[in-house]
């Protein structure tokens, strides 16, 4: 997606080498399943998981720390984040849509991004998020990630 921002399947063992090599510092588990890799195996700074039903709205409260995280991974240390669900298509891509949003990216050029990436990607799910929540994620980031710390880490 970008320089520092991935986005896709569940972060198994099969896949530890491939993050290894992209540099990734920060893992962030969107899935309803429990993380398979530790800090150690990377070695990762953090592996978080926030317990993300599909096909449902996302809890204010759990996108709001979902993209805290994102935003603390990107900003500590020139991070590097591998945001994941199990298939990559909708619970990933929506929280990273909504950490765009957050940023201040027009949906649709968050949408692009990350389907530049991960072309079966739905961005910001109906489903899964509603007005009220967009709304409310990008006062939250206006409120504390702007003026972004790191810009060059949300753009392609």
């Amino acid at each position: 997606m970008t320089n520092d921002i991935y986005v896709g399947r569940f972060a198994s063992r099969e896949r530890l080498t491939s993050l290894r090599d992209l540099n990734v510092t920060d893992i962030l588990n969107v899935s309803d399943t429990p993380s398979q890799l530790t800090t150690t195996d990377g070695p990762f700074r953090s592996v978080t998981w926030f317990d993300i039903e599909d096909r449902t709205l996302i809890p204010t409260e759990i996108a709001i720390n979902a993209i805290d995280s994102i935003h603390q991974s990107l900003v500590a240390d020139a991070g590097r984040i591998y945001v994941h669900c199990m298939a990559g298509w909708n619970r990933s891509p929506t929280i990273l849509w909504l950490y765009l949003l957050a940023c201040g990216i027009a949906s649709d050029d968050a949408a692009r991004l990350i389907c530049a990436q991960a072309f079966d990607a739905v961005p910001g799910h109906a489903l899964l998020v509603d007005s009220n929540l967009t709304a409310t994620v990008q006062s939250h980031g206006r409120e504390n990630f702007l003026p972004h710390p790191r810009p060059t880490s949300i753009t392609a």
